[in-house]
Parts: C-alpha cells; sequence; structure tokens
C-alpha cells in the first residue's frame, strides 16, 4: 500500500488551541486566587481592627482606661494594634503588639471632617473611649508604659484596602460603634 502515508511531525491547529484554552484557564484560576488571598488579607486586617476597638471600649467601660494605638511597623511594614490599660496605681501597662495586617495591605484614617491620610512606616493613631458613655473620646492625651504621652483624636473611619477589597472601618463617635462595610470616599 504506497498511497497512505504516516507523516506525523508536528501538532493539528486542535491539539493547539486545547493547549492553549487550558493554559488560559490556570492563569486566569492562578491570577483569581491570588487575588483572593490579598483580599482576604485586606477583609482580616478591617475585622482585627473593629476587634482591637471593642476590647479597648470593653477594658475603658469596666476595668479602667484604656487606649489602642494602630501603627505601622518600621522594621517589616506589617500593622500592628497594640491596647495600654492605667493599672490601679496610676501606671500604664502595655499589651503585647498584636499583628493585624501585612505590608501589603493599605490603610489610612480620616480625622473628623478631614482628608485621608496613610498610615505610614512608624506612623500611628491612637483612638480611647469616653468611660461614662462609651463614645469615642475626641480629643484628650495619654500615657504609654515608658511614660510618652500620645494624642488621643477621633477618627471618622479608617480605610483598608487589599487585593480587590476595599473597606472602611467606620467610628461613629456618640455611640462608640464600629461597624466594617464597603469603602465609600
Amino acid at each position: 500500500m504506497k498511497g497512505i502515508s504516516n507523516n506525523n511531525k508536528g501538532y493539528s491547529l486542535v491539539e493547539l488551541i486545547i493547549v492553549i484554552a487550558i493554559i488560559a484557564v490556570l492563569t486566569g484560576t492562578l491570577i483569581f486566587s491570588i487575588s483572593m488571598i490579598f483580599s482576604a488579607n485586606a477583609r482580616t486586617c478591617a475585622n482585627d481592627i473593629k476587634s482591637a476597638l471593642a476590647e479597648t471600649k470593653i477594658t475603658s467601660m469596666g476595668k479602667s482606661e484604656a487606649f489602642v494605638e494602630i501603627y505601622r511597623d518600621t522594621n517589616n511594614g506589617c500593622i500592628y494594634s497594640r491596647q495600654f490599660m492605667k493599672k490601679e496605681d496610676g501606671s500604664w501597662y502595655g499589651k503585647d503588639p498584636e499583628k493585624i495586617g501585612n505590608a501589603r495591605v493599605y490603610v489610612a484614617y480620616c480625622v473628623d471632617g478631614g482628608s485621608e491620610t496613610e498610615l505610614a512606616e512608624g506612623d500611628a493613631i491612637y483612638l480611647a473611649y469616653e468611660r461614662s458613655s462609651g463614645s469615642f473620646m475626641s480629643t484628650g492625651t495619654m500615657q504609654k508604659n515608658d511614660g510618652t504621652s500620645v494624642a488621643i483624636a477621633y477618627y471618622s473611619k479608617i480605610h483598608v484596602m487589599g487585593g480587590n477589597k476595599d473597606l472602611q472601618v467606620s467610628l461613629i463617635k456618640l455611640t462608640g460603634k464600629v461597624s466594617v462595610e464597603p469603602y465609600t470616599p
């Protein structure tokens, strides 16, 4: 049989299209997965800020004066929270810092009625509650356990962004209520 030849020296067009389609699906899945990981970081950070504030409110209204520090570390760029409480003898005690966000998470704060300011490396914000009402303290001065005085201010919102998540931690001054919701400029 001389007429039929078996020439398999390449790929057919159909095989090539199938391989390209498989690569496209895998690439899309990988990009989506990476985006979801970064989005989870932002959601976790926002929820951890909310939890730190709730813990500070409970401490302020029950045991003693307290305030929370939220800062971006200068060494690794990660976001941390730390609660400070006043002891019975009048000195201040600081709990160990808790990591609430990695370096890829964007965090900014908005002073009541002001513009948004990014929390840069080495920056910190301090929030406290009024013991009598549970509302946010608008201004004041507290001391860290090393004796350093810090200025307390009221922030209307904290903007947290990472991956495809853009969230805000909304702070209601009069009630001390804290909520996490989609960001609104």
